[in-house]
């Protein structure tokens, strides 16, 4: 029961890591305060529970994130020409 909660906890995290990096892409070619206010609570949320993870998911998410932010940046390339 443990690992099934932590396996849900470390998902939703990764998951969530990649909800990040989406949102502060857009809120760097969008100046709407709306979407700026609504996301720095969420933001907050999201770090607190992350500081809150072990070492070990924490490198994880750092991984997963990372590789997932350099791909979408390929297939951009790839989109672009």
């Amino acid at each position: 029961m443990a690992r099934q909660k932590y396996n849900y906890l470390s998902d939703e995290l990764i998951a969530e890591s990649l909800q990040v990096t989406n949102y502060l892409e857009q809120s760097r070619s969008s100046r709407l305060n709306v979407l700026q206010l609504d996301g720095e609570k969420w933001l907050e949320n999201y770090f607190h529970r992350y500081e809150k993870a072990s070492p070990r998911l924490q490198f994880h998410i750092f991984l997963f994130s990372s590789f997932y932010t350099r791909k979408m940046e390929w297939f951009l390339e790839d989109v672009r020409g």
